[in-house]
């Protein structure tokens, strides 16, 4: 009982927090007559201008974000500042609580902030408006311009670029389906002078249905609420492929003086059926067969999750400085912060038979065990509680020592459970680990030329105690507008206890029980960014030892020597004219392709044609672009996907790749209105059949989609 009511309190004090400041507040009338002006480079035909009454507020799963467009308002009064060596400000600068830098006639007219979990801070993030890439709707595609998929939006998906991970989960098992959910630690933070909604649909062949939506809305100047949701369904194209996924969340923040608060709960839900891959890759390759009459190797697969999560992050701050500017908001010199963490999954895996025949007649089984009969249900449960408690030195780019810096002690206690139906409770049970660790920082986000961040944590007790991880950036700019160039570095070694699903789980397919080392690494990244020209590069490496994966008998392994992966990047953005190209490159080699099979080249290009369309009847303008585009990585053997776990294995039965898929999409702007039509893989049928993200699983043939993201703010 006092458990329960320890971990509700935040919650009920987060509300009635806002409760007491919606009587003893009234609602602010938002006086900024100044225009923001966020844009794109000079050379690019997608800059906005943003009035008073317009709200920038951006939504992760539709909209890109690029920071780096963010540029200070040209018709705002600049003070000169003894301090403009440190952050460029000007006497109307506000510095939040969290660290984020807004520049407004003493009016912060919007905010939209993204919670790094890594620092337990908040980072602004901006709204990003343009028609480039709207008709790339798959959101791990968004992230990785490579990824094992298996052909129906909602399926499992993982990365093929190495360092381009999809978002991690502490539940390892929920680990391929991350870019459909949101994700409590991960949460997206507002503060709008208006009420604002945004609602985005795609719409594709075989019942195929994605919607996204969000509402956000200020009750009072310091207390915001959110509602978001989102969900992907459709039938699939080939057998027993039907997906049924959803993701809501719910929650807000308080920010005024010394308190600020930022709570969110999330839940969902994913509900797929697996097929297990078409029983034979001779229908794909070398016939004729349409989809629904190429046999799969499941008869009645699925795998159900579904995953509870909440979020609670205070700050209260104490001995205020004196800001010599005229923000509203004080700083702080010191503030106490308290995280909580809680998350509940579970996993249902069943199937009736694997029994499947190939094309020659001949029968084989897709698990190699079937410990207790033909059919199988079998349940994973997770449960994990996470405290944190920091003293922080709040960054003050006014006085010194012109840094922040933090301690704190986390406590973190996990529950793991499977069981198995069928085998009457013998190999049911719960395991209990918990951990205590210690970590320090020290960091300097504000200023606008340099800045840099170190971490440290070690776990000094419980079932992790020995790992650590010691990683920091450091980020320099140089010139200004459209010369501005920045360099950056980042680094980190880490040594991490495996999860214990990895180390011991019992199943109808699958048992194990390891004793595995922690994996250790070490990590250096490198990056050149010339925002004027929308173009970054950057080369990536990392030294691993004691590698965990998934063998090719679905079983997880250890490699206990060492080796190396790296790769080189270049993501453009090129405007000439009417014309455009979008181009993201990626080449990477890793020194162990048996173990940790990647594909050496990866490449995205799409050419378009984007011209502005004026009516001087409306005064009204029509924005479109109309283009193709190209996906197409290098053959290596991929890694396969093993329906019972629901993870990634690898395998050298079957090479993928050297396929490019070719695409056309038609992108145009009215208003607050925009649209896509798209025709995916048009090239099918017009060169050889081999057209696989994954082994055994093809993709889809030509597919002809459309969709739309409306956005309402008045």
């Amino acid at each position: 009982m006092v458990k329960k009511v320890f971990y509700t309190l935040p919650l009920v004090y987060l509300i009635l927090s806002g409760f007491v400041s919606l009587l003893a507040q009234p609602v602010s009338p938002y006086h900024a007559k100044d225009t923001l002006a966020m844009a794109t480079p000079k050379n690019s035909n997608d800059t906005i201008k943003i009035s008073k009454d317009t709200l920038l507020v951006n939504f992760a799963d539709t909209i890109s974000i690029d920071t780096t467009k963010v540029a200070s308002p040209d018709s705002l009064p600049v003070k000169k500042s003894k301090w403009d060596f440190l952050t460029g400000g000007n006497d109307s600068t506000y510095y939040s609580f969290y660290g984020q830098v807004f520049k407004a006639k003493d009016t912060i007219l919007e905010r939209s902030m993204f919670y790094h979990q890594d620092i337990h801070e908040l980072e602004m993030a901006s709204y990003d408006s343009t028609l480039t890439n709207l008709h790339l709707i798959h959101p791990a595609f968004k992230n990785s311009i490579n990824n094992s998929y298996l052909g129906n939006m909602g399926n499992a998906v993982k990365s093929a670029i190495y360092f381009d991970p999809q978002p991690k989960t502490d539940f390892i098992f929920l680990q391929s389906f991350t870019p459909y959910i949101f994700q409590s630690s991960k949460m997206e933070y507002y503060h709008v002078a208006k009420p604002f909604t945004l609602f985005g649909a795609n719409i594709g062949p075989r019942d195929e249905q994605d919607i996204v939506f969000l509402h956000t809305q200020n009750i009072n100047p310091y207390f915001n609420g959110f509602l978001k949701f989102k969900n992907y369904t459709g039938e699939g194209h080939y057998e027993n492929q039907e997906t049924r996924n959803n993701s809501g969340s719910i929650g807000g923040s308080f920010d005024k003086g010394w308190l600020s608060i930022h709570a969110n709960y999330v839940f969902s839900r994913i509900n797929t059926l697996e097929n297990g891959g078409v029983s034979d890759t001779y229908y794909i390759t070398d016939s004729t067969l349409s989809t629904n009459e190429i046999s799969t190797r499941l008869t009645g697969g699925s795998n159900y999750i579904k995953d509870r999560a909440l979020f609670y992050d205070q700050k209260i701050g104490f001995l205020r400085t004196h800001v010599p500017d005229t923000a509203k908001f004080g700083e702080f010199w010191f503030s106490f912060q308290y995280n909580y963490q809680r998350q509940k999954s579970a996993k249902i895996y069943t199937d009736e038979s694997d029994l499947y025949t190939n094309k020659d007649g001949e029968a084989f089984n897709l698990y190699e065990h079937n410990y207790s009969g033909v059919s199988t249900s079998d349940s994973t449960y997770y449960k994990t509680n996470k405290h944190l408690f920091r003293l922080n030195l709040e960054e003050n780019p006014h006085s010194y020592p012109f840094v922040g810096a933090f301690v704190g002690f986390g406590l973190e206690n996990n529950d793991y459970y499977f069981f198995n139906k069928d085998t009457l409770f013998n190999y049911s049970n719960t395991y209990t680990k918990k951990s205590q660790y210690a970590e320090g920082g020290l960091y300097r986000l504000k200023g606008e030329k340099f800045s840099f961040s170190a971490k440290y944590i070690l776990y000094i007790n419980g079932y992790k105690q020995g790992d650590f991880r010691l990683d920091g950036f450091i980020s320099q700019k140089f010139g200004k507008a459209n010369k501005l160039i920045e360099l950056r570095a980042e680094g980190g070694q880490y040594k991490e206890t495996p999860d214990y699903f990895l180390q011991k789980y019992y199943s109808n397919h699958f048992r194990w029980n390891n004793s595995f080392q922690p994996e250790q690494r070490t990590t250096l990244r490198f990056s050149v960014s010339l925002p004027g020209y929308q173009t970054k590069i950057g080369s990536r490496f990392s030294l691993l030892k004691d590698l965990i994966y998934i063998d090719e008998q679905s079983l997880p392994a250890q490699y206990e020597n060492t080796f190396s992966v790296f790769d080189v990047y270049l993501n453009n953005q090129f405007n000439f004219g009417k014309f455009g190209t979008v181009t993201r490159l990626n080449y990477q080699k890793t020194s162990n392709e048996r173990i940790l099979p990647l594909p050496d080249f990866s490449g995205y290009f799409s050419l378009f044609f984007a011209p502005d369309i004026y009516f001087d009847d409306s005064k009204g303008r029509l924005k479109f672009q109309l283009g193709v585009d190209v996906t197409y990585f290098t053959s290596y053997m991929g890694q396969a996907y093993t329906p019972a776990t629901a993870l990634f294995n690898n395998q050298s039965q079957q090479l993928i790749g050297n396929y490019p898929f070719v695409g056309a999409f038609w992108n145009f702007e009215i208003k607050r209105l925009r649209f896509y039509l798209r025709g995916e893989h048009i090239n099918y049928g017009l060169m050889e059949t081999n057209y696989f993200f994954t082994p055994s699983y093809p993709t889809n043939r030509f597919v002809l989609r459309y969709g739309l993201v409306w956005s309402f703010y008045d």
